[in-house]
This record gives C-alpha cells, sequence and structure tokens, in this order.
C-alpha cells in the first residue's frame, strides 16, 4: 500500500478538488441549493482522473526513460523497480476504466456538453503523458493545467449543479487554473535538467531557467489578479482574504524566484498546492457568505 501511496502522489491530488469546490460555491451562491449526489460523484471523477494522470506520468515516463539520475523530484514507483511497469500499467487501466464509469453518470446528468468536457479530461488523463503528441512533452503542461484544472474543472461542476453557463464561473476559473499551471511550471523548473538530457520539451527547457522563474511568480500574480477583479466588480466582499492569502506564502515565492534548484523545489510545490486549496476554500466562503 505505501507503495501505491506514493505512486498516486496525494499531495497533488488538491489539484483536483479545490476547483471542483470552487464550482460548486459557485452555483449555490446563484441556486443557493446544491446536488450532493452529483457533487460527491463530481469531486470522485476529479479524484481518479488525477490519480490516472498522475500513474500514467509515472509509467509512461519510464517506458521513455525521462527518470534518469538528474530527476530531483520524489521516487518514481515504475522506474525504480519498486512496482512492475505490467502492474502499473494494468492499474492505470483501470483507474481509467473507473473514472470513465463515474464519467457515465455525469454525462447522462448533464447531457452533450458535459460528455464533451468528459471526454477531453479523459484524453487529457492520459494524453498529459502519452498519445501521439503528449502535452508534457511539447510545452504545453502549464496551458493543459490552467484549462482542466482551472476553467473546466468550475464551469464544468457549476453546469452540473444548475445546467446553466456562468460568466463568474469562467473567471473564477482561472484562479485555479493559474495555480495549477504554476505547480506543473515548479515541476518543470525542477526537472529542468533531466528534461533537458531526455529531449522533454518543456516551457523551462525552451525558454530556460530564468524564464521559468518568472512564469511562476506572473501565474500566481494572476490568480491574485482574479481574485482583485471579483473584489472590485462583484459584491462578493468577502473573498477579500484571499487577496492577503499570498503574503503568507512569500518565503515559496521567493525560493522560486532566487533560491538554486534543488530537492528543496519540492517543498515549493506541495506549498503552491496548498495554496490552491486555501485560496479556493476562502474564496468559496466569501461566495456563499456575501
Amino acid at each position: 500500500m505505501k507503495n501505491w501511496i506514493l505512486a498516486i502522489r496525494p499531495k497533488t491530488l488538491f489539484a483536483s478538488l479545490a476547483p471542483v469546490l470552487l464550482g460548486l460555491a459557485v452555483a449555490f451562491s446563484e441556486t443557493k441549493t446544491i446536488n450532493t449526489q452529483i457533487a460527491f460523484v463530481t469531486a470522485l471523477c476529479a479524484l481518479f482522473l488525477q490519480i490516472a494522470s498522475n500513474l500514467a506520468n509515472d509509467y509512461l515516463d519510464a517506458l521513455k526513460g525521462v527518470d534518469n539520475h538528474a530527476r530531483l523530484g520524489p521516487t518514481r514507483v515504475t522506474s525504480s523497480g519498486i512496482i512492475p511497469a505490467s502492474t502499473m500499467k494494468n492499474a492505470l487501466i483501470l483507474t481509467l476504466f473507473i473514472s470513465f464509469l463515474l464519467g457515465v453518470i455525469l454525462m447522462l446528468h448533464g447531457g452533450p456538453f458535459i460528455m464533451f468536457i468528459g471526454l477531453l479530461s479523459l484524453y487529457f488523463a492520459y494524453g498529459y503523458t502519452g498519445g501521439p503528441y503528449p502535452l508534457s512533452y511539447n510545452g504545453l503542461g502549464e496551458v493543459a493545467a490552467f484549462l482542466f484544472f482551472g476553467i473546466i474543472a468550475v464551469v464544468g461542476t457549476h453546469y452540473l449543479q444548475t445546467g446553466t453557463f456562468s460568466k463568474l464561473a469562467v473567471i473564477l476559473g482561472a484562479g485555479p487554473g493559474f495555480i495549477s499551471a504554476c505547480i506543473l511550471a515548479i515541476n518543470n523548473l525542477r526537472d529542468i535538467k533531466s528534461d533537458t538530457e531526455s529531449h522533454k520539451r518543456t516551457i523551462a527547457v525552451r525558454f530556460g531557467e530564468k524564464f521559468q522563474r518568472r512564469l511562476c511568480l506572473l501565474l500566481i500574480l494572476g490568480s491574485f489578479g482574479i481574485c482583485a477583479f471579483i473584489f472590485i466588480t462583484t459584491p462578493f466582499k468577502w473573498v477579500s482574504p484571499a487577496l492577503v492569502l499570498p503574503l503568507f506564502f512569500h518565503r515559496t515565492w521567493l525560493q522560486i524566484h532566487l533560491h538554486p534548484i534543488n530537492e528543496r523545489l519540492n517543498l515549493a510545490l506541495q506549498r503552491t498546492a496548498q495554496y490552491n486549496l486555501l485560496y479556493c476554500l476562502i474564496i468559496s466562503l466569501g461566495l456563499v457568505f456575501k
């Protein structure tokens, strides 16, 4: 079980749950009600899609030889031989199948739009690392994270609850989108040496360390900007605590901007994931208790 927990990477799972929480809050702010069964299935589906993405990343990177001696991140269980590749492949297929079954429930409830974004999400879970054009190998990891862990997650969750589209959901979805993109950007900054050696063309590899450090901070600034926009232009003034939240993580931002690339960036990743969860939680409370 310990090895599977390592493979699943539970500390990353907040990236899928936080925008679902935010989407539910947007829906509740408009309708004053929540379909708890659909909310539960939505969260569970998002969770399994994230797990599938993590397993695919572990399995496929091992097959491609990306996880080499230069990697600074946590142990990859497939490349290290802790879990055989065939076993990991079967676990990936099972997780994708569970995600699909959960998605079918949501598709039956939400109709064609949910079917469309559900199939896209299934593709992303695998296509981030696999397929004929793996997104993470072609500099699209941050873009994909912004869309799927931000706007699509929030808008999709809201639509499942209300059956309508909301401009507020689109705008607020950009917040966790920026933060999730930052998490990927930090990951790619940490792995810039090993990715260069394995010819993985991330944004960090293409444009360099200095650019990647600035990109991380710009993405955090983007999440702040979304919150500030909502505070200024809407009645939801109780989102204001999220405006000062970045100050409590100033050491993390300084580490990303100034410190050497080493194993300590793993802590920066964890702290940014915590920022994402707190950001979505505070704004969600601000929407509910306006």
